[in-house]
């Protein structure tokens, strides 16, 4: 007769580090025995264990978990979970990257992507949201960022998204930052600042709106955040609350269905980190929310992130110097919009690449 031997403790392993004998799982690092048998490949496998004295593990088993396979579209990406979510049986279902496909799903897969993998079926929790982990990718040798027929296809896709649209949304979020006051602590960044931009096809402007964001979770600024963003925590105090902002965008969507654009992968990470601190749904498609920098690195062929105001530069319409406020970021990304798309519409040959590398060495 087999005997089960139960250990007290269940988890998923989510990290492991051999140097300091540590393992990270159900949000908390532990340490181990050195005389227990621990390997990588138990990373996404489910375990018993037991505890002797304060987070230190004597006892590990894993347990005999089958995997289930998956194959679906990425609804949305968070690499500083991190996590995909995906749509399956008309819920949103997060799936945390272990380290071993970090890579593979960073460089290779965006949202709206169609990705076939393995979990480890065992839930658990990372703040309030249910996660499962990633045990393999089915499909990791297509090299899909290496190729560049897929590279081109994708943006003249993204480009005629853009100019089919009646309405853009240019936003930009200004978030909280950590500092000695949260140290210790999993500190989240939360939004703060909101800049939105609402303009026609021609460039006209519709609807423009900023005001501060009362973060949830943390509702003291570090000193850090309000040196970094010249702003006062009074003047957060007295922001529009988290839930008054998605509604305000609500709004927006409902009015004008527009396309969103914002500049750099930072916005988009830290609104869909918003849904998860905040508990609501997303505000939109993945498809209606654009990377401009990453339609400029692709057309432009530049091999490495283009800052804002480096890229206003390069069109030669910008010779200030940068300030940190939301509503005049998403001014500078109308402006470099509408360029953009007078270029494309023209069929210009414009030097941006050749100003944006003289910017560069002129440093």
């Amino acid at each position: 007769m087999e005997v089960v031997r139960m250990l007290g403790h269940t988890g998923v392993i989510l990290k492991i580090n051999l140097d300091e004998h540590k393992i990270l799982m159900n949000e908390t690092w532990f340490s181990f025995d050195p005389k227990l048998t621990v390997s990588t490949s138990m990373i996404g496998q489910s375990v018993q264990y037991s505890l002797s004295g304060k987070k230190k593990i004597n006892h590990l088993e894993l347990t005999m978990q089958k995997c289930k396979e998956l194959k679906g579209k990425i609804q949305s990406l968070n690499l500083s979970i991190p996590r995909i979510s995906l749509h399956t049986g008309g819920q949103l279902i997060h799936f945390y990257i272990t380290p071993k496909h970090f890579n593979v799903i960073k460089y290779q897969y965006k949202p709206g992507d169609f990705l076939q993998f393995t979990y480890n079926p065992m839930e658990f929790k990372i703040g309030k949201s249910s996660y499962f982990a990633i045990t393999a990718i089915k499909n990791e040798n297509r090299k899909k960022a290496e190729n560049p027929q897929v590279i081109k296809h994708e943006l003249r896709q993204t480009i005629n998204t853009l100019l089919d649209s009646n309405y853009y949304a240019f936003l930009d979020l200004e978030f909280s930052m950590s500092g000695p006051e949260y140290r210790g602590m999993k500190f989240h960044p939360e939004i703060i600042q909101f800049g939105l931009i609402i303009a026609d096809a021609e460039g006209n402007l519709v609807e423009k709106f900023s005001a501060y964001v009362k973060p949830t979770l943390f509702p003291h600024v570090s000193g850090k955040t309000q040196e970094f963003l010249k702003i006062t925590e009074s003047a957060i105090a007295y922001g529009m609350s988290y839930q008054d902002f998605y509604d305000y965008i609500k709004e927006v969507i409902a009015r004008y269905n527009p396309i969103f654009l914002v500049w750099g992968v930072s916005d988009g990470f830290i609104l869909e980190n918003s849904y998860l601190l905040n508990q609501v749904e997303p505000l939109f498609e993945t498809d209606q929310l654009i990377d401009l920098q990453r339609v400029h690195r692709q057309y432009y062929q530049i091999g490495q992130d283009i800052g804002l105001y480096n890229a206003i530069k390069s069109y030669e319409i910008f010779t200030g110097t940068q300030i940190h406020d939301a509503i005049v970021d998403a001014l500078v990304l109308h402006n470099i919009f509408y360029k953009f798309k007078s270029i494309i519409l023209s069929n210009e040959k414009y030097p941006f690449k050749e100003n944006y590398q003289n910017i560069m060495n002129n440093r």
